[in-house]
This record gives C-alpha cells, structure tokens and sequence, in this order.
C-alpha cells in the first residue's frame, strides 16, 4: 500500500522558507528547541548545514521536491513528538553514531560521563562488563577508544542486542562480545576488572508524568523499575562481589534521589563507594570498589 501524501506542504521550496515553516509547526507543538530541531532536520534530509542555510540568502537553497517531501513526512512524525533520533535512525554517542530503534533507549549525554569513570579505572588489557547494553552505547565506546581490553555487553532484550550487535558490525570492533542475559545469568562464575550498568531506575509514578518521546515511544522494559526504582540496581549490587576481580570497580547510573539506598546496600556488601555528578553536576552515579 502506498504512503499517504504528506500533510506538511512547503508553498516555497528554499531552505531558509522551509527550516521557517518547521521551526513555526515545532515551536507550536511545544517541541523543544525548535530551531535546532528543524535545523537538523534540513541538515540530515537536505544536505543543508546551517552555515549553507542561512548563507545562502533570499535566493538561494532551493530543495527538490523529493526533498521536501521526505523533510515533510519526517517533520509529521515529528509533531506526534516520536524522538528525532528514532525518526533519522541514529543517535550519537561520544564518537559514534549509533543505529537506535524503538527497541533501545536513546542514549543520553549524561552516560557518557559513566564511559569516563569506567575507562579511567580499566587496567591494561583488562576487562569490562556492561549490564544492560542497549544500543550498545557504552560497551561499543570502551570497545573503540580502549582496544586492549576485552569487552562484554549484557541484555534481556534480543531485539536489543540485534540492534548493538548490528552497531558493532559497523565499527567492526573485534574485542566486544553480547550474550542475551538476565543480569548475570550468562556471566555465572566470571569476573570482571569493571562492571558498568545503566538500568531501568524510573518509578511507576514518575513514569506517568514523563513527556510523550519517552512515555509513549522508548521501551518501557529500559525505563521503569519496582521498589521505588531500586529493584534490578539492588539485584545487581547484591551479586557485584561474585562477579568483580578483587579491587575491581563498579559505576551504576541512577536517580539522585536513590543513590543514599544504594550506598548503604554496598558498604552492607564489603564495598566503599562515591557519589558521581553528572554534566550539570546532579548526583547521577555510584561508583563502588571493593575494599
């Protein structure tokens, strides 16, 4: 069955008349940072940069009509407020750009500061483990930037793992591994020098309030978690002992307001830990090392 016309019609087929008509249709459906958004757009679909943009004046910039209407269809899902990562098929990631589905959470900035932490604590050669790879954001980042060491990322998700493994078949990275897992269900009797985890922390109650791109388009299974959101980083920090060679080092990303809970568990647990900030300084990890 064909796709219907698109809704969005552009009377003038300039770049600058049309990155005018987006930013107007974002801004009035309350999407956030309407000119960036459509001037991302222009850029991924059109072949526009901003420089190219705006330099090219009054006159200039004109898109064809096959163009204009792949930027229309776009910008349509757009106004639904489905994510403009999943909308393009990508999303970056310190270095890389990486596929993402509606299978995967999109990755955030904020996990790359966990990428620091975890690389600044990998001795030569060693290992990390990544529970809860997703996209593969941070397993397929310390892959790339540390090739010496031997990568593992985990899932419960097989149609997240199709997606990380594809992301890893693009950068051909050779020292990374993915096992289909419940936590450390396929990593029984193993250890690793660096354990790193991003899991669903989101309540109930806080899901409910989420804006639509996340409520309503990214996998709630990567979201949301019982006992106040503490559920899977309790199961996870109960069995880090068993799976971390001694002096071995652990990060987990999480909520500000769990991170209290969460530190009290591991020193009940033999290990020392620290709260971590994130980019706009929020207490967003716990870093753990055994004593």
């Amino acid at each position: 069955m064909p796709d219907a016309p698109a809704k969005i019609l552009f009377s003038d087929g300039r770049a600058e008349a049309v990155h005018s008509v987006l930013e107007a249709r974002f801004r009035e459906a309350g999407i956030p940072s309407p000119r960036t958004e459509a001037s991302i757009l222009l850029n991924e679909l059109g072949g526009c940069s901003p420089l190219q943009l705006f330099a090219a004046g009054p006159e200039g910039g004109h898109l064809s009509p096959g163009i204009l209407d792949r930027i229309a269809r776009a910008a349509e899902r757009r106004l639904t407020r489905e994510p403009l990562q999943y909308i393009l098929g990508t999303a970056p990631f310190r270095d890389l750009e990486l596929e993402v589905t509606p299978a995967v959470l999109i990755p955030r900035p904020e996990t790359e500061v966990l990428v620091d932490h975890a690389l600044a604590h990998l001795p030569a050669c060693g290992s990390l483990l990544d529970v809860g790879t997703g996209s593969g954001a941070i397993a397929l980042a310390a892959a790339q930037e540390r090739p010496d060491v031997r990568v593992l990322a985990l899932d419960v998700s097989p149609e997240a793992l199709a997606v990380a493994e594809r992301n890893s078949l693009r950068y051909r990275l050779a020292n990374v591994e993915f096992r289909l897992s419940d936590l450390f269900s396929a990593v029984e009797g193993e250890r690793f020098h660096v354990i790193c985890a991003n899991l669903p922390y989101v309540t109930r109650e806080e899901y409910a309030g989420l804006e639509p791109e996340v409520r309503v388009f990214e996998p709630e299974l990567a979201l949301v978690a019982e006992d106040a959101g503490c559920a899977l980083m309790e199961r996870l920090a109960n069995r880090l002992p068993e799976h971390l060679f001694p002096g071995g080092y652990g990060i987990l990303e999480m909520s500000p307001p769990q991170t209290p809970r969460l530190q009290k568990l591991l020193a009940a647990r033999g290990f020392r830990s620290e709260v971590l900030p994130d980019l706009t300084g929020r207490a967003r990890f716990v870093a753990a090392s055994l004593e």
